[in-house]
């Protein structure tokens, strides 16, 4: 079992030298609630599985959050579920990966946050995004099509009301309130402008593991790693520009790594197991049926391999050095939870320390890099 320290999940309100993140690889795994058809059952095995993962030393544990079953995905909110984890984990993190927030109101949603982060003791992680595409997302009171607007409006609203503002005209004052929880807010978004928008607003940042339309096929994948890598980039830049030394820069990257005995023998469990997926994505015109089962996984920048090759593959990936913290998980694959417990012990246990390794000589090299000679040329 992974032995390292567990450190409390402090934000980005915290000033550079009052906080960990960035000096050590944070480490989160991520479930999509998609085992099977029963729920009931999804909701009380994933409880477990946020058990085990504390148990093996993870930093975080991140739940997928979509409406209408996307992808299988079997959580369309999450407050019930993270309550759930709350008061049933006692130091690992607890991710939302990520509440489409534009569907909600901001208020609401505000007031179901503080109480789960109270209830938690601070380990709450909030990603906060505009939603799967979707045609049927009219359905909700609060939805605008105008995502890229109605995202930013109700992110400032989100603040306001954690820090627990008195309501102009009205004599009450929002509660709980939660200030704290507003260095842990995550944009999650692959537009340039929203990633500057996080920056601007001094929240952290989480990038989504495969690409979007033409990045979707396994010769571009070395591109989509370089965008988001140069999206860090400019995060971390205009980060800098606004708040200097008052507030942490967090970055959080998610990836799918399956991990087998030989690299062979992980792709081919892998493709077996990923089939059911890979089908779905066909018929949505994201993967082609016609390519091999090892690029239809690249497709979706999907890694296999024995622990040192994927550690490397990972390092290869310019954006993971970058980051403060790599999510990984094994959607979209189809596993038991004792069957995902298992991979996630030998992710924690045998791949992390190769990439702690390699990320910390890596990212300085990347960092020092930039301050030097800009990011075109440390990328290229």
């Amino acid at each position: 079992m992974n032995a390292h320290p567990l450190h409390p999940p402090l934000g980005t309100r915290s000033p550079l030298d009052s906080t960990d993140i960035g000096e050590r690889l944070r480490i989160g795994f991520i479930t999509h609630l998609d085992q099977h058809a029963d729920l009931a059952s999804i909701y009380r095995e994933n409880i477990r599985l946020a058990q085990e993962l504390e148990r093996q030393g993870y930093d975080s544990v991140w739940i997928a959050t979509r409406h209408f079953g996307s992808g299988w995905s079997t959580l369309p909110t999450p407050y019930s579920f993270l309550g759930a984890l709350a008061t049933n984990t006692e130091r690992i993190g607890l991710g939302t990966a990520v509440l489409p927030l534009i569907f909600d109101d901001a208020v609401r949603a505000a007031e179901e946050l503080a109480v789960i982060d109270h209830l938690s003791g601070q380990r709450l992680l909030v990603g906060l995004g505009k939603g799967v595409p979707s045609d049927s997302y009219h359905v909700f009171e609060a939805y605008h099509p105008d995502r890229d607007r109605a995202f930013e409006q109700k992110v400032d609203t989100l603040h306001w009301a954690l820090e627990g503002s008195r309501v102009e005209g009205g004599s009450a004052s929002i509660y709980p309130a939660a200030p704290a929880l507003e260095g842990r807010l995550f944009h999650g978004s692959s537009n340039l402008e929203t990633i500057r928008y996080a920056a601007r607003r001094g929240d952290a940042f989480i990038l989504e593991r495969f690409g979007n339309g033409p990045e979707r096929h396994p010769d571009e994948r070395r591109n989509f790693q370089r965008r988001q890598a140069d999206s860090v980039l400019e995060y971390r830049r205009i980060f800098a520009e606004t708040w200097g030394a008052a507030r942490t820069p967090w970055v959080v990257t998610s990836r799918t790594a399956y991990p087998g005995e030989t690299t062979e023998l992980a792709l081919a469990e892998a493709a077996g197991r990923a089939a059911h997926w890979n089908a779905y994505a066909a018929q949505l015109g994201r993967v082609n049926p016609e390519h091999s089962p090892a690029d239809q996984l690249l497709s979706d920048n999907f890694v296999w391999g024995d622990p040192a090759t994927l550690a490397a593959d990972l390092l290869d990936d310019p954006t993971v050095p970058l980051s403060d913290e790599l999510v990984l998980g094994i959607h979209p694959t189809l596993h038991t939870i004792d069957e995902t417990v298992e991979k996630a012990r030998i992710l924690i246990d045998e791949v992390v320390p190769l990439l702690r390794e390699g990320w910390a000589r890596r990212r300085a090299e990347l960092l020092a890099g930039v301050a030097g000679l800009g990011a075109e040329r440390v990328l290229s």
